[in-house]
């Protein structure tokens, strides 16, 4: 085939109108169907010739065909086209086809009607993409109500948590006190003693699965932050860890002057839990450092003790609730207390972290000091 043969071809108006991706239809000065090309003929199951002298609305849907009269024409009419209207086109077997369709009428120089154009695209692709679209909308709209609904039921669980169990553990504590006011004997004081500390230690785990459900079911740990002196706050902490396990060692090394920006009693709570993880899971015999410091406008806090190494795969999950007690079992809490160090160092915008080897473990907050 010569240049001069496909060049005509490419501009042949015939090809452009019968072999276009897209169906076209023009009607006379009637409003009759004049011509239809060859793709609009073949979505309709039907023959160009047997569509000639029908109206357009003719090939649509009932509904549509209603709505071409009552709505599109007379905007035809009124300014001469209408585009990307979805309507649905129907073939010889009923089937119903989704299509866009755009119009143009032209007019004479007294107004009087010429011929009209339609361009017509089918929307099978399209439709199915809105509806997707509406699903999605719908399923996201239906998680969300999920999602309030669950909120409102964290919120109850805290609530539950906060108040209607350390209010009669709260009862408990001050009836065994005054029980030990009012008690002679030694057996029952020693009894009176246990329950004490029982019920002390089951405030804290309370305490621990508050913080717990504010971390991971709430809006996250709430903290205070007030220019404070740590060195009394550390201070604390300690004395009362050693009292507690006298038979253990705990050396410190602080700077004299560690005024930051924090929540101490959040901080208080921090130092607890590291001490607590350090006592339980560390040497019995050996030596618990503690080191804390202000060096580059950073407050760093240090637990180091010896003993047997975390294991990697430990280390990788030891800050999740309840991963530690997996690997080395404990009677003494719930696995939460490392968790929750971690989220108190991540509401303070600081980190916690880990090292582990044959000489020992250390775990090393790093925060801003102001």
């Amino acid at each position: 085939m010569s240049d001069t043969a496909i060049d005509s071809q490419a501009y042949s108006f015939e090809d452009f109108f019968e072999e276009s991706l897209c169906g076209y239809a023009i009607a006379d000065n009637t409003g009759k169907i004049a011509r239809i090309n060859a793709r609009l003929a073949n979505w309709l199951q039907s023959s160009a010739a047997s569509c000639v002298g029908r109206r357009f609305s003719d090939i649509l849907t009932m509904g549509g065909k209603i709505y071409y009269e009552t709505h599109l024409a007379p905007l035809l009419r009124m300014q001469g086209y209408f585009d990307e209207i979805a309507l649905e086109v129907r073939s010889e077997d009923g089937a119903r086809l989704p299509v866009l369709v755009n119009a143009l009428a032209r007019t004479g120089k007294n107004g009087e009607p010429l011929f009209t154009r339609w361009t017509i695209f089918k929307a099978t692709d399209r439709r199915t993409y809105e509806q997707n679209m509406r699903d999605a909308h719908a399923e996201t709209l239906k998680a969300l109500t999920g999602e309030q609904e669950v909120s409102v039921l964290r919120e109850q669980f805290i609530a539950v948590l906060g108040h209607d169990l350390r209010s009669p553990l709260g009862g408990v504590l001050g009836a065994l006190t005054a029980l030990d006011r009012l008690v002679v004997d030694e057996k029952a004081r020693q009894m009176i003693a246990i329950a004490t500390s029982s019920a002390d230690r089951m405030a804290g785990l309370i305490s621990d699965v508050m913080d717990f459900a504010r971390g991971r079911l709430g809006g996250g740990m709430v903290i205070d932050l007030k220019a404070v002196n740590m060195l009394p706050f550390l201070r604390t902490v300690v004395a009362e860890q050693q009292a507690a396990n006298p038979d253990r060692c705990i050396e410190t090394h602080f700077d004299n002057d560690m005024v930051i920006a924090c929540d101490s009693r959040r901080l208080s709570q921090l130092l607890t839990n590291l001490l607590a993880n350090a006592i339980t899971h560390g040497s019995k015999t050996g030596v618990i450092t503690l080191t804390a410091k202000i060096q580059d406008s950073q407050f760093e806090l240090v637990v180091a003790n010896s003993g047997t190494p975390i294991p990697a795969e430990t280390i990788i999950h030891i800050f999740e609730p309840f991963k530690r007690e997996d690997a080395r079992p404990s009677q003494n809490g719930l696995g939460l207390g490392l968790y929750i160090a971690a989220e108190i160092a991540r509401a303070h915008n600081g980190s916690l972290v880990v090292t582990s080897d044959e000489i020992e473990t250390r775990f090393t907050l790093t925060m801003p000091a102001r």
